[in-house]
């Protein structure tokens, strides 16, 4: 029988009973199609749809991340560094992690969800960064979520992203599993047996997931006093003791949070992540940091590009001389934080010639002088007074 016109999509955890009472199905057919079958015919009507969707989703969070968060993704996703930064946060610095043994992975994961409305939507989250570890012992997922600002709600978003990313991983176990019936159907090879509640699941008894270790790379100049576990985020009343019979019912999650300027052991890190997060220990002196630059002058006069981006973003500079145009070289980051300094001098004399401009504006106001009288007496431009005028106003 054909279904109505109002279909419902289903995610990936409703009970096949409610599937086949949609689409007026008996449960005498579950031998002839699966769940899979039906989530096909319902995504194809639905496809161009999700399409569009997920494009404006991907936009949305693009104009959300900051240029500063990307340049240090871009820097961190190096493969070399990224397993730098895991071995020193895990390992105290151990070369368990190689770079060779790490793989990129899709950084989407979605799940759909429904709303009072009984409509379905679905939610979909980009992971800054995320790697398969594999080696003879261990395969684990590893992902790192830049910050350069504290988040407040932090433990809930990690909590999300991997809980997001597990659900795609039953999903993906499950459609593959379908997929092997399949040809072994076609085939005339047995077919396993599976228990009502492994179909209720969609999670067989002998299935298992990809453990997931989460990040948080926060470089802000602010030392981190936002929540570190779900528990900071609970607002629990009453006794003490009351608080701890409820502590003990209460699910927690923590993040592995790395605040890179207030690291006390930054020699677990190796190579040129080592020198950068002791860098941004003195980037608010600049006597400090010029003495730190020019002690490791061989190393900062000749950094990649990618490396000048991330510097670029920790040290909140507007512009490197020609990285326009020298993608491909070596950057001479002493030079440009040298520039950097005298731009801010110059930047410094020149606001104070503007605070020194408007208090003689001001008091030639008070005596009611034009802004033409009071342009040719201070030797400046009409237009240049007007401006000062109106922002004083």
């Amino acid at each position: 029988m054909t279904p109505s016109n109002d279909f419902v999509i289903v995610n990936s955890h409703r009970n096949l009973r409610h599937i086949f009472s949609i689409f007026h199905l008996s449960e005498c057919v579950i031998e002839r199609i699966t769940l899979s079958h039906i989530q096909g015919c319902i995504s194809r009507r639905f496809h161009f749809d999700e399409l569009q969707n997920n494009k404006r989703i991907k936009n949305q969070e693009e104009e959300s991340m900051g240029k500063a968060d990307v340049n240090v993704n871009i820097w961190l996703s190096e493969k070399k560094r990224f397993a730098n930064l895991f071995n020193g946060v895990i390992y105290g610095g151990r070369q368990v992690i190689l770079p060779e043994d790490l793989v990129e992975v899709n950084s989407v994961s979605s799940v759909s969800v429904k709303n009072r409305a009984g409509k379905t939507k679905n939610m979909k989250r980009y992971r800054d960064i995320i790697m398969k570890w594999r080696n003879q012992a261990t395969l684990v997922l590893l992902a790192n979520e830049s910050q350069d600002k504290v988040h407040y709600a932090m433990p809930h978003k990690v909590m999300l992203y991997d809980g997001m990313d597990y659900e795609t991983q039953i999903r993906n176990n499950w459609k593959n599993f379908n997929d092997r019936r399949k040809q072994n159907k076609k085939a005339g090879q047995p077919l396993e047996h599976l228990t009502a509640g492994e179909y209720l699941s969609r999670f067989r008894k002998k299935d298992r997931l990809i453990p997931i270790i989460s990040l948080v790379f926060y470089y802000g100049s602010e030392p981190w006093d936002g929540p570190v576990d779900l528990y900071d985020m609970f607002q629990l009343e009453g006794t003490k003791e009351e608080k701890e019979i409820l502590g003990n019912y209460l699910p927690n999650y923590k993040i592995n949070l790395v605040d890179a300027e207030r690291l006390e052991d930054v020699e677990k890190f190796s190579d040129d992540l080592q020198v950068i997060l002791t860098m941004l220990r003195y980037r608010d002196s600049k006597e400090e940091l010029t003495d730190y630059i020019n002690e490791n002058k061989k190393f900062f006069q000749n950094v990649d590009y990618e490396t000048s981006q991330a510097m670029k973003a920790f040290l909140n500079m507007k512009q490197i001389p020609g990285e326009a145009e020298h993608k491909e070289e070596m950057v001479d980051m002493c030079k440009a934080i040298q520039e950097m300094y005298d731009d801010g001098v110059k930047d410094g004399i020149q606001q104070g010639k503007i605070e020194l401009l408007k208090e003689q504006i001001q008091r030639k106001l008070k005596k009611e002088k034009t802004p033409t009288q009071i342009a040719e007496e201070l030797e400046e431009s009409v237009e240049v007074i007007e401006k000062i005028i109106k922002e004083m106003q």
